[in-house]
């Protein structure tokens, strides 16, 4: 028996997991946060009315700026996933956190039309692909065992911190020194911050025994997987979910003010998605390690409610919503870890995490398409449920494990 398997086996018989590797879940919590994958994602919005006065741009032109990233992180996540496998945490995060401070200051100097802005901003989801979720989690599946749901969604929490302290921060740095000394801000940040998180992984033990420099056991693990029924099943309930989500999380205000709401209230109970997001990828975490079971089934009854009684269930629905989407996030690493292992993580999640990017990116403009060719937001909200409904349906086949 080895000696990483010794520990686990002595980690859960004592419950020391958390005891030994709270720094871990702390570091990691904290990388997931100032990442390519949350705090740009959450404040781009601020940005947006300061482009339109200087350079004249439509607000559907100025959210080409997401679309682009997405599609770009989701195009490289599978490469990144591969290097992950091989050089594990340390060098990857690194190397990515400081491509990701290189891009906040590409994007305050050289903004200067669409073209340039889709540009950078394809190209700072290039340079910080490895500040995703995608390393940490790699690391947290190795470590933890008995508790590994919960970590993942400490670990993933940290986007939900981002989302909830993100814009306040911005829009304060956007007030004091423009939107392009906001944008130096954010490098400055994402330096300091990410210096020392590398400097507090690279002496962290757990981090050296996660590494897995074996490239044949890699290629042969995905191979494996690609091959399984199970790998499928996954991303096609993940990309259902995400196609009935992501849209809903944009849209959700404009539901509101369609259904009765004014902006200021809308605005407010939006607020409640965020929360949520938080406690989602914390208490899924936790109930994951324990139960097995579509958990996605309270979203489709709350997103049907919206659609069948509007205003009076609207905060219960925005709290739903965020519940699901962080368990959503929570759910691919928690399944890539425990079907395939950690051999092939790295590549296996990278997919499985694309095809969510993906769905994502294209669930927005699917709800606006039906609420533009309906004249309400009722089509969308029973077109999300129906996808949801799906998803449901593909998790439910997917095999039993053993806790």
């Amino acid at each position: 028996m080895s000696n990483q398997e010794s520990q686990q086996m002595h980690d859960q018989n004592t419950g020391g997991e958390f005891s030994r590797n709270w720094l871990l879940v702390l570091v990691c919590a904290i990388g997931i946060g100032v990442g390519v994958s949350a705090l740009p994602f959450y404040t781009q919005g601020l940005f947006i009315e300061a482009w339109i006065a200087d350079f004249g741009w439509t607000r559907a032109q100025a959210s080409l700026g997401i679309l682009g990233s997405t599609l770009a992180l989701a195009a490289v996540l599978p490469f990144v996933g591969s290097l992950v496998d091989r050089y594990g945490l340390v060098k990857p995060v690194m190397v990515s956190l400081l491509g990701l401070s290189l891009a906040y200051v590409l994007l305050g100097l050289f903004v200067q039309s669409i073209v340039t802005f889709v540009m950078l901003a394809m190209l700072q989801a290039v340079l910080g692909s490895a500040s995703s979720p995608l390393a940490y989690t790699r690391a947290i599946n190795a470590v933890f065992d008995k508790q590994r749901g919960l970590a993942l969604g400490i670990v993933l929490s940290g986007a939900g911190v981002a989302a909830t302290f993100g814009p306040t921060l911005i829009s304060g740095a956007i007030t004091e020194f423009g939107w392009r000394g906001a944008y130096f801000a954010m490098a400055l940040f994402t330096f300091v911050v990410g210096g020392v998180i590398v400097a507090v992984l690279s002496r962290l033990s757990g981090v050296k025994n996660s590494v897995v420099i074996d490239p044949e056991a890699a290629s042969e693990g995905f191979a494996i997987a690609r091959a399984s029924r199970t790998y499928w099943t996954i991303m096609a309930a993940i990309f259902c979910l995400s196609l009935g989500l992501g849209g809903l999380m944009i849209h959700f205000v404009p539901i509101l003010l369609e259904v009765g709401f004014t902006t200021n209230a809308a605005a407010k109970i939006a607020g409640v998605i965020g929360i949520a997001v938080v406690l989602g990828r914390v208490l899924v975490g936790f109930a994951v390690d324990r139960i097995f079971a579509p958990r996605v089934a309270i979203a489709i009854l709350g997103v049907l409610a919206l659609a069948l009684m509007g205003s009076a269930v609207a905060v219960p629905v925005a709290f739903v919503i965020g519940f699901s989407v962080g368990a959503e996030v929570d759910l691919i690493g928690y399944l890539v870890g425990i079907y395939f292992g950690i051999h092939a993580y790295g590549q296996i999640y990278g997919r499985q995490y694309s095809a969510f990017l993906i769905a994502t990116g294209l669930s927005p403009v699917i709800l606006g398409a039906v609420r533009d060719v309906t004249g309400s937001y009722t089509g969308s909200l029973y077109l999300a449920a129906a996808f949801m409904v799906l998803s449901v349906m593909l998790f439910a086949k997917l095999p039993k494990f053993e806790k």
